[in-house]
């Protein structure tokens, strides 16, 4: 990969939703010294000089008075309070070790164009870091929180839906052109799909089979849902993917071989719908912020500052249906760490 093109797909990496909830942008470290004026860190005073000049300086006041409006100051201040409150609720959850590996697997993956990246992007190895342990930490909140939804009710409810086991033979192609004439060639009465596949297709190591069901995350949503659909025998038009990182298309055809017919009882799934759950709810934004309202009202979190009045609108106004549902809460459900007290006039029974 060329160097600009690295650089490009890490700023869409770190500018794309799930970083964005907890971006740390280098100017946090400046925005931390303003906030002092508002009593979060102490040690400098409102007076303090910033920066002296002939005639003049700046202080503490007046680079906090001159930032906190801007989107930077709004978006630093969001996460200098995400940091903190998951820190404090979270923190022994997630190792520095996990964050090392996770920067340097990224590292590894961009080579030498990694620091340019960086700094494209408006970030520090420090900053980069953080930003890697706090979205670990609300992803562990996220899947504790999930793990309480794994309850009779929902397995059931999962279950009318799922697709059991499904063969298909998939051809991936980078060109959309090309996809269009395999496609047609594919599709034709008498072809060899899976010769043409083995041949065509440039997925890694040439692979074209695969077997799937509802929980599958191997292959991108559009063509497990396309593969899961359609009948046996049936090869599917061209489908096209865009790369939210890297922000290029890649071209799908899908051929349904054969699926395994459908047991009448859910438990005999229950591992895999037990995977469909938990990727259902962690990957859910709207889940998401209402786990993070949960941790700052747990946290008691409080704006003081009317300049800062709406940074966190879009958890507070999930607040109250979390709160909601929380309280509805109707069965002892699945988790490894917590017991959920539920609602005494539930009759909903739990399924581990």
């Amino acid at each position: 990969m060329a160097k600009k093109s690295s650089e490009n797909g890490f700023v869409n990496l770190v500018k794309s939703k799930g970083f964005q909830a907890t971006s740390l942008v280098v100017v946090s470290a400046l925005m931390a010294s303003g906030i002092t004026y508002i009593g979060i860190k102490g040690g400098n005073s409102s007076e303090t000089n910033l920066v002296t000049m002939k005639g003049n300086s700046i202080n503490v006041s007046d680079f906090y008075q001159e930032i906190k409006t801007t989107s930077t100051g709004q978006q630093s201040m969001l996460t200098l309070i995400l940091t903190r409150v998951f820190e404090e609720q979270y923190g022994s959850k997630v190792s520095n070790t996990k964050v090392d590996e996770a920067y340097n697997k990224a590292a590894s993956n961009y080579g030498t164009s990694f620091s340019a990246a960086l700094t494209s992007a408006g970030l520090t190895a420090d900053t980069y870091k953080q930003q890697i342990r706090t979205t670990m930490l609300i992803e562990y909140a996220v899947k504790e929180a999930a793990k309480k939804e794994l309850t009779t009710a929902n397995y059931k409810e999962a279950f009318k839906t799922y697709v059991p086991d499904t063969k298909v033979q998939i051809i991936k192609l980078s060109d959309q052109d090309t996809a269009n004439t395999v496609q047609a060639s594919a599709a034709a009465a008498g072809a060899d799909f899976a010769s043409i596949a083995k041949d065509k297709t440039e997925e890694t190591d040439k692979k074209y089979e695969y077997t799937v069901n509802s929980s599958s995350t191997d292959l991108p949503s559009d063509v497990l849902s396309t593969a899961l659909s359609q009948d046996a025998g049936t090869v599917s038009s061209v489908i096209s993917v865009l790369d939210s990182s890297t922000y290029k298309y890649s071209y799908y055809v899908v051929k349904t071989v054969s699926r395994e017919e459908k047991k009448s009882d859910w438990k005999s799934y229950k591992s895999q719908l037990k995977t469909l759950l938990m990727n259902k709810y962690t990957t859910d934004s709207s889940y998401q912020n209402k786990v993070i309202a949960a941790a700052l009202d747990k946290a008691n979190v409080k704006i003081k500052d009317t300049a800062f009045s709406t940074v966190l609108a879009q958890y507070t106004n999930t607040s109250s249906s979390s709160s909601s549902s929380s309280s509805s809460s109707s069965s002892t459900t699945e988790s490894s760490s917590t017991t959920t007290t539920t609602d005494s006039s539930s009759t909903t029974s739990s399924s581990n």
